[in-house]
């Protein structure tokens, strides 16, 4: 699945712990991996954003979570 898969099912509702659970991982490694990306849940906005470097948000979105899957360990 692409970060940017992720990241729009967080989006659209889905929780950390759902998506973590269909990967077989835990919801704190995914959230965890997620934030060392540049992603942050923000509360006003009441989704998930991107807070790094902006030149690189495209790409980001396009990287295969399981190329980077267990960054947090």
């Amino acid at each position: 699945m692409l970060i940017g898969e992720i990241i729009q099912k967080l989006n659209n509702g889905n929780t950390y712990e759902e998506i973590a659970s269909s990967m077989k991982i835990s919801e704190d490694i995914l959230r965890n991996d997620l934030k060392n990306f540049g992603f942050q849940y923000d509360n006003k906005e009441k989704k998930v954003v991107f807070t790094g470097c902006e030149s690189e948000y495209e790409n980001t979105l396009l990287v295969c979570y399981p190329d980077i899957k267990g960054l947090s360990i």
